[in-house]
């Protein structure tokens, strides 16, 4: 028991995130925004999204998974993407 608690000690806390230097860069990523105003059902594609700074929305790497989706609800040009919004 004794060395388990060692153990614990010498890993310290983890803590899965951005560190607090990297908070202040988040905002210069790169998202997915909304480039045509759209409709509810309006499917999502290239046309219509793009990846873009600031980094406010779903990550480019979500893409794939937003493209062909449609709309849940109107979204104007210049908003940042959320899953709420597909």
């Amino acid at each position: 028991v004794q060395e388990c608690r060692q153990a614990q000690q010498a890993l310290g806390n983890v803590f899965y995130g951005p560190t607090q230097a990297e908070r202040k860069s988040l905002a210069f990523r790169r998202s997915i925004y909304v480039v045509q105003d759209m409709a509810e059902g309006d499917i999502l594609t290239t046309e219509n999204v793009r990846v873009i700074r600031p980094g406010h929305g779903l990550p480019p790497h979500e893409l794939p998974l937003v493209l062909g989706r449609p709309a849940r609800r109107a979204v104007r040009r210049g908003t940042a993407l959320t899953w709420d919004m597909v």
